[in-house]
């Protein structure tokens, strides 16, 4: 499943927790990027104290330090957001600075009780991607028949 949330980006932790947390048999990966997960550090400690043992939070950490425009921003690299996970109450962090050293390192991941906090570098080259065609609430149209189907009234009666 995947819900765009462009119009609300930095509650993408506290989603993915609210999902951890009604789905504890599953991985929830919450796929997030350094400047939004900037504007809500809060989400990091909320997700430690709640400790979802299924949770594993990705950072696309984006080393050409640019605006959502494109725009290049100075001195974002100065913050270690792994060791402020871990400050946090993440179990374990791990950080990737190569596509090669994370293909290596995503079953291990996988395997760990979480929360896990995984910084990956990412180096934006080219255009910025478009917005998704699918809105945000045809996303969570899909997120809530995949996660709560509807039943049918116990009332009704059902021919095969």
């Amino acid at each position: 499943m995947d819900v765009d949330l462009s119009d609300c980006m930095d509650r993408a932790p506290a989603v993915g927790l609210g999902l951890a947390l009604a789905q504890p048999e599953g991985k929830v990966l919450v796929l997030d990027c350094d400047s939004t997960l900037r504007t809500n550090l809060g989400g990091l400690a909320t997700i430690g104290e709640s400790n979802p043992e299924n949770l594993v939070h990705f950072v696309f950490d984006d080393v050409s330090s640019r605006s959502t425009s494109g725009l290049p921003i100075k001195e974002l690299d100065n913050l270690d957001l792994a060791q402020i996970a871990l400050s946090s109450g993440y179990a374990k962090t791990y950080e990737f600075d190569k596509l090669e050293e994370l293909l290596i390192g995503l079953e291990d991941v996988m395997r760990q009780k979480g929360p896990i906090f995984v910084r990956v570098k990412v180096f934006r080259e080219g255009e910025q991607f478009p917005y998704p065609e699918r809105s945000m609430a045809d996303g969570w149209a899909v997120v809530r028949e995949t996660l709560a189907p509807e039943k049918p009234d116990p009332g009704t009666i059902v021919s095969e």
